[in-house]
């Protein structure tokens, strides 16, 4: 394990952090906060945006493709093109009496951006156009949706969730389509998924892959019903168990679907489940998607946001981005994967 910058961390697991080769990473300045990227060797890192303080900590989106910056910031959403001599803009703010929510996700292109705006009792999922500026209405909601992000795979595809408490939440896992979901569907059964009839499991965390359309969500150990782990949930309703596992707590997937990471509440080998026995520590998981098989890559302990450890896979596939809080060092983490896999 490596310590890539001290007092920085990587964004929300389900937004790409990924640019020019390494990581762009949020860190506290003398004024706020600043956007850094740095190497996975842990090279010196580069000012990337400066962000005066608001307060909280930001959640950055890299476009896959134009590797266009976006992060929302005091209720405005804030661009910049990475390539060449890019100037920080202002490129949305919400309409008088709304919210922006502070995860919104961008287009592999650079050209769109989605999120949930607040009014009222009322949560609309919106479309923004990055260079008009104007958000067209895709789906309106009474209940929290938030965690809105694009389904890398088919962006035609747009992961929301239904937000509140796990254990009381029997629908977790949203999506618009323009043609098969145009007011948003559920799209994983988790009365289905249950081992007990009638009793949901509760999930939450989902992150949409880049190899297929469909998403990756844990079952949590604290569901008071099983099976708990990893599961893949397709637009169609088909769900895979895809390894089980009694205390995950966030997930990413390799660009080709072959790796999965998680981290855990709490040790991966404590006795119990959930937040049972956790000495307030979280081990870093690589799930082999094919067979299932865990591997500990490492331990950490971990905050309230943003340091929780938010696990990533870096796009060659190799590596895991994680934030890491240790007796010595705090910051942002890189460790290996396996060498190799059933996939090989």
């Amino acid at each position: 394990m490596n310590i890539l910058v001290e007092g920085a961390y990587a964004t929300y697991p389900h937004y790409n952090g990924y640019w020019h080769g390494g990581v762009a990473l949020v860190r506290e300045s003398g004024r706020g906060f600043e956007v850094v990227g740095v190497g996975l060797d842990g090279a010196d890192p580069v000012v990337l945006l400066e962000l005066e303080d608001a307060g909280t900590p930001p959640w950055i989106d890299i476009a896959v493709e134009s590797e266009t910056l976006i992060v929302p910031w005091q209720n405005r959403l804030v661009v910049k093109e990475l390539r060449g001599a890019g100037v920080a803009r202002v490129a949305y703010t919400p309409p008088d009496g709304a919210t922006m929510d502070g995860l919104v996700g961008v287009s592999a292109d650079g050209r769109r951006a989605v999120t949930v705006l607040t009014a009222g009792e009322e949560r609309t999922l919106v479309e923004i156009d990055l260079a008009a500026g104007t958000a067209e209405s895709l789906a309106r909601f009474e209940w929290w949706a938030n965690h809105a992000h694009y389904c890398p795979a088919d962006e035609q595809w747009i992961a929301f969730s239904h937000e509140g408490s796990a254990s009381t939440v029997p629908d977790r896992v949203w999506a618009y389509h323009p043609v098969h979901a145009p007011k948003g569907v559920a799209v994983a059964d988790q009365f289905a998924m249950s081992d007990e009839p009638g009793r949901p499991v509760a999930v939450g965390h989902e992150r949409w892959m880049f190899h297929r359309p469909g998403a990756l969500v844990v079952a949590y150990g604290e569901s008071p019903v099983g099976p708990r782990g990893l599961w893949e949930v397709l637009p169609d309703g088909a769900t895979r168990l895809v390894s089980a596992g009694d205390r995950d707590w966030h997930c990413g997937i390799s660009r080709d679907g072959r790796w999965a990471v998680v981290d855990t509440s709490g040790p991966a080998d404590a006795p119990g489940r959930g937040w049972q026995n956790a000495d307030h520590q979280s081990s870093i998981v690589a799930i082999d998607t094919h067979t299932g098989e865990r591997t500990v890559l490492a331990t950490t302990t971990h905050e309230n946001h943003p340091y929780h450890p938010h696990p990533s896979v870096t796009p060659d596939g190799r590596s895991v981005v994680f934030n890491h809080i240790g007796p010595t060092a705090r910051g942002a983490a890189v460790v290996d994967l396996p060498a190799s896999s059933s996939w090989t």
